[in-house]
């Protein structure tokens, strides 16, 4: 009987430790929300979005570091939920630190032929737990499409079946970042 028993916590408290863990990662994403969406309101008071209707990359920086004041550049692998190395749209070249443990890297794009609120102006990737594992998609790395007046979760603008698809040891991981905040628990 106590072989059984053993055999079963071993098989268990592995899981469960992982889900703490997830639990926890999901929780401090949750809890970054509100800052982030502080973002494109400090873009948009900005005189060259006011007079042309662009942003740059020095004022998202700027609205950025209010919000999560960057450190020192780390680097580190990412990986996908699946286990594979992600392809070169989620890698993210220049990682920082933050003051709160975290780590967080952007993309700006430079298409200021493109205009209007559809455009997407850059991504973020924010990593609840910064080097620490498991440094996985969906499970601690979560990101983000920055528009000009918003900014909003990968897999946001995706049909349910295919973020549940990616949002699973299959898939990628990149649409837990919408998922999860719809406390939807599946990784």
């Amino acid at each position: 009987m106590f072989v059984i028993f053993l055999t079963v916590t071993i098989l268990v408290v592995p899981l469960t430790v992982e889900d703490a863990i997830i639990s926890k990662n999901i929780a401090k994403w949750k809890h970054v929300q509100s800052g982030f969406s502080s973002i494109p309101i400090s873009m948009m008071n900005n005189q060259n979005y006011r007079d042309n209707g662009v942003v740059s990359l020095e004022h998202f920086i700027n609205a950025l570091i209010k919000v999560h004041p960057l450190k020192n550049p780390v680097s580190y692998k990412i990986k996908y939920m699946n286990g594979d190395t992600p392809d070169e749209k989620y890698v993210f070249k220049e990682i920082y630190n933050t003051d709160n443990g975290a780590s967080v890297a952007f993309k700006w794009f430079d298409d200021e032929k493109i205009k209007g609120e559809d455009k997407i102006e850059g991504m973020l990737m924010y990593d609840v737990n910064g080097r620490r594992g498991p440094n996985v998609w969906g499970k601690d790395i979560f990101g983000m499409n920055v528009y000009a007046n918003k900014i909003e979760p990968f897999g946001k603008n995706e049909d349910p079946i295919t973020v549940e698809s990616d949002c699973s040891k299959q898939g990628t991981g990149v649409y837990c970042s919408f998922m999860m905040l719809q406390d939807i628990q599946e990784p």
